[in-house]
This record gives C-alpha cells, sequence and structure tokens, in this order.
C-alpha cells in the first residue's frame, strides 16, 4: 500500500504538492554532517571518487593493506575497511537526493526511517589511525614474545604472550 508513502493519494496520483519525506525525522537539520553510505559490493573506491567528483561532498573510505595466503603463495591485497560503506559529509535535507542518485550508492544507512549520523569524532579516530593515504598496512606475522588479545573461543578476552609460532599451520601457542 502507497498510501503511506505518499498520503491520502492513490497510487498513480498525479499529486501537486510536495511529498512526504519519511526520512526527514524531527530533528533532520540542514546541518553538515557524515553519514554512512552503502555501496555496490567491492566498488568503495569508485563510488568514493565519484561521489567527490559529481556531488562535490567530503568522502571518507578507509582501506586496509595485508598479506592473505593463496595456493600460489601469500599476496598482499587492499580491501575497505568496511566493505560495501563510505563516509560522506554533506547537508541531509538539501542534498539527499544527489547524494543517493551517486553511481554505486545503494542508500544512505537509516536506523528505522532516520538516517545514520555518523560522530566526527569517529571519523576523526579513523582517520587519524589510517595517515594521510586512507589506508592501513597491517604487518604479517606475530613475534615470539609478542602480547596478544585472545579475541574468540574460550578464552576470549584475555589477554597471552606468543610463546611459539608455528607458520606452517598459522597458528601459535601462548602463554597465558
Amino acid at each position: 500500500n502507497n498510501s503511506a508513502i505518499h498520503g491520502d493519494q492513490p497510487p498513480n496520483s498525479t499529486r501537486t504538492g510536495p511529498r512526504k519525506h519519511i526520512e526527514y525525522g524531527h530533528d533532520m537539520t540542514d546541518d553538515l554532517e557524515w553519514y554512512c553510505l552503502r555501496t555496490k559490493p567491492r566498488n568503495e573506491r569508485i563510488t568514493s571518487n565519484m561521489l567527490k567528483v559529481e556531488t562535490g561532498v567530503e568522502v571518507f573510505c578507509p582501506f586496509v593493506r595485508f598479506e592473505r595466503a593463496r595456493r600460489s603463495g601469500k599476496l598482499w591485497v587492499t580491501e575497505a575497511m568496511f566493505p560495501g560503506y563510505v563516509f560522506a559529509k554533506f547537508r541531509y535535507v538539501s542534498q539527499n537526493r544527489h547524494v543517493r542518485a551517486g553511481r554505486g550508492v545503494v542508500k544512505i544507512v537509516t536506523f528505522g526511517d532516520i538516517p545514520a549520523r555518523v560522530a566526527p569524532e569517529i571519523i576523526n579516530e579513523l582517520r587519524n589511525a589510517v595517515q594521510d593515504q586512507e589506508t592501513i598496512v597491517i604487518q604479517p606475522g606475530i613475534e615470539v614474545g609478542e602480547e596478544v588479545n585472545v579475541i574468540s573461543g574460550p578464552f576470549r578476552g584475555l589477554r597471552a604472550v606468543v610463546s611459539r609460532v608455528m607458520p606452517a599451520r598459522e597458528r601459535v601457542a601462548v602463554l597465558l
């Protein structure tokens, strides 16, 4: 039923007045703010560049560079830190249609009907972590004596010290 979107107008109506926009919450302003955008799969870099050129909005899309094991050996790859998402700073009320129409943009992320704003502190923290080129290089390998955090399994949350590296199996022994 389209009546929730178009008010009391029947479907296929030639409505002349302004449409009700569900995405404009009560607290929506036209301030310059950061939002999270969903992109087409593996199109984060292209979408970022197109948004900058086509709409002139500021876009931030951090990447990670790391070593991945392949059958043919290890290979360095670069991927989006948040696959399928980019951050864009724009005035929602006046620019959301242009941003949503950008090549590669699937949608502006929402919580219910309200666009998900991203706090500038989060963007600044990410920017500080990635430095200039928007890419974090994750150095391969863990060394004996290095302190690690266990992130899964029954010892999740514990800190441990690496006592032995077993590279053939990509595992480590730790001292808890």
